[in-house]
């Protein structure tokens, strides 16, 4: 598999996965993926960024408070508007 075809296979995952319709062995496929290549790891924060736009510019009605990050990346279910930062 090409590098085009491989970043292909990652955007596709990356949005299941941040739709909330990506089956369990294509969650592991992504973490693999994820923790082997770093211009996976780009496109994914390329992607996330994108949905966060779409979600901040159409609204969302629902009050989900679980990231739709792979669970190895953690919950930040638990913080509030006024917890710290990560540092950058």
């Amino acid at each position: 598999m090409n590098n085009e075809q491989l970043l292909e296979e990652a955007e596709k995952l990356i949005w299941d996965l941040l739709d909330d319709r990506i089956e369990e062995a294509d969650t592991q496929r992504l973490e693999k993926l994820l923790k082997e290549n770093d211009q996976v790891r780009a496109r994914y924060l390329e992607i996330s960024q994108v949905h966060a736009d779409l979600y901040s510019h159409f609204g969302n009605d629902q009050a989900n408070t679980k990231s739709p990050v792979l669970s190895f990346l953690g919950d930040f279910s638990t913080l509030s508007a006024d917890s710290p930062t990560l540092p950058e």
